[in-house]
């Protein structure tokens, strides 16, 4: 019995229904790329069972959740994922809120709103999960999910066994959060009220409109990075920063996106994606992209920026293939 034969006969015995031949077009955001041979669709009581008796049968599949941050590759890809889009509970307890690992960011901060609480609006217009948004701690303007975080429910993908892990069991970092698979996160919220929730929303909304590109996209493409004196340009581009930057010690964290505009690939164009002219860290599918036209201009990023500043960038997003 192969891997499909196992995933399969698993979601016989835990009623889970099995999607054949689903197109990245539907589960992730670039809305492009090739096909997963197998998606399975538990509900919000049976993603859990689901993954243990993955786990049990020496198996696990790749969690997919609002499909952002994660690019399928051309053609069929045959191995097994899970989405989490079915378990997507939210309930609100006080100033805690317990949501599960499929729940929207924006249903979290909804039901935060009508409850009198709030502080997540930073990720208002983010097409994140909770469990994705806590796998690599999402975060925007100064703040991270990670700050907000009580207690994750993980699954241990070899035994099967839940754990609950603490904030401060986390090592919650820069775009560094949970490595285990997330079944749920509880979080402790601010008081607020349901219209300073909603103007601190469409202030960090506006912002993002006006800064990042409204294409179908996988988010970020590359981190921040270390730029220092490697290069001459790299060193004429370190002086050229303003010294609160931490220009004056002879490194600065920056945008990759700064580095890749900066590389003059702006607007660069391969089939149908293309770095986005709005801002230079995102690559978006602008007709018929391809996960191949995404990869070749995040390669091209890649090389450019190597050998122009002397940073080796690193990807974001997740290459399912």
């Amino acid at each position: 019995m192969d891997e499909m034969e196992i995933f399969d006969a698993v979601a016989k015995k835990t009623g889970v229904r099995v999607k054949g031949d689903a197109p990245a077009f539907h589960w992730t955001t670039y809305r492009g790329g090739g096909v997963l041979a197998r998606l399975y669709l538990p509900d919000g009581d049976g993603l859990a069972p689901f993954l243990r008796e993955c786990a049990r049968e020496g198996v696990f599949p790749f969690l997919l959740g609002g499909g952002s941050d994660t690019l399928i590759a051309d053609g069929t890809v045959r191995r097994a994922a899970v989405s989490t889009r079915g378990a997507r509970r939210v309930r609100v307890d006080g100033q805690t809120v317990t949501a599960q690992c499929g729940a929207r960011i924006a249903d979290i901060v909804r039901a935060g709103r009508e409850a009198g609480l709030g502080g997540l609006e930073f990720l208002a217009g983010v097409p994140a999960t909770a469990g994705g948004a806590v796998h690599m701690n999402a975060g925007a303007f100064g703040a991270e999910i990670g700050d907000y975080v009580v207690e994750i429910e993980c699954l241990n993908p070899v035994s099967g066994e839940t754990v609950v892990l603490k904030r401060e069991e986390a090592d919650f970092g820069y775009r560094r959060g949970v490595r285990l698979p997330v079944l749920g996160v509880t979080l402790r919220l601010d008081r607020m009220s349901a219209k300073e929730s909603e103007r601190r929303a469409e202030e960090y909304l506006a912002v993002r409109r006006g800064s990042q590109p409204l294409a179908p996209s996988c988010g970020s493409v590359f981190r921040r990075c270390v730029l220092s004196g490697a290069t001459p340009l790299a060193q004429a581009l370190l002086e050229s920063l303003p010294d609160s930057a931490g220009a004056v010690v002879g490194a600065v964290t920056v945008s990759a996106g700064l580095l890749v505009e900066r590389a003059g690939l702006k607007g660069a164009r391969c089939g149908g994606a293309m770095i986005s002219p709005v801002h230079a860290n995102f690559i978006v599918n602008v007709g018929g992209g391809t996960a191949a036209d995404f990869l070749s201009l995040a390669k091209l990023a890649e090389r450019r920026v190597r050998d122009l500043f002397g940073v080796t960038l690193q990807r974001e997003f997740v290459l399912l293939e």
